[in-house]
């Protein structure tokens, strides 16, 4: 499936809005975890954790369609963690939505794949984006490693990453991946 289509059904399972640009990447990156299609999304390290170059493109395919609008929230400010304050919102414009309920009947398997992940993902709350993104980082350095790694030795990659988060927030990572069945422990 190309990105475009997968970031296009997530948006519609979602319904139709995610709010914030880091959201809706860590939000696709996990639904792409979810649904096993995460190593076709194309995603690396990055600051704000695991970045697709790919997703980016689709989300301005779909607004250079006219299927998906951008609005501006927020200020433009930087806190001192250095998460921007500004927020881009997307929604599926009623085109959109239409073109995607489509999409959903013609792919029908793989849209019940993508729906079954997008619940899971809202039935573990990912509605704080700081906390997601902090997840995100957590599960791409765990899923990286390939072999099981102690909250420390995560902690370290993280830094080995520029990536600053505290023990704290790895050890709620880690229980909000384990919410999901993603990690064991």
């Amino acid at each position: 499936m190309k990105t475009y289509d997968f970031v296009h059904l997530v948006l519609y399972a979602a319904g139709g809005r995610i709010e914030g640009r880091t959201k809706l990447q860590k939000f696709v990156y996990f639904a792409g975890v979810l649904t096993e299609m995460h190593e076709d999304l194309g995603y690396r390290a990055h600051y704000y954790g695991p970045y697709s170059p790919k997703v980016t493109a689709a989300v301005e395919e779909l607004r250079g369609l006219g299927f998906l609008e951008q609005r501006k929230a927020g200020g433009g400010h930087v806190d001192p963690r250095g998460f921007e304050f500004a927020r881009y919102d997307y929604a599926l414009t009623p085109d959109g939505m239409r073109i995607a309920e489509e999409k959903s009947r013609l792919r029908h398997k793989v849209w019940e794949t993508i729906q079954h992940a997008v619940e899971r993902l809202d039935n573990a709350d990912p509605s704080d984006y700081l906390k997601l993104s902090i997840a995100a980082k957590a599960y791409y350095l765990v899923h990286r490693a390939k072999e099981p790694i102690t909250d420390d030795q995560l902690l370290q990659l993280c830094q080995s990453f520029g990536w600053q988060v505290s023990p704290e927030q790895i050890a709620e990572a880690i229980q909000w991946l384990k919410s999901l069945s993603l990690v064991r422990g």
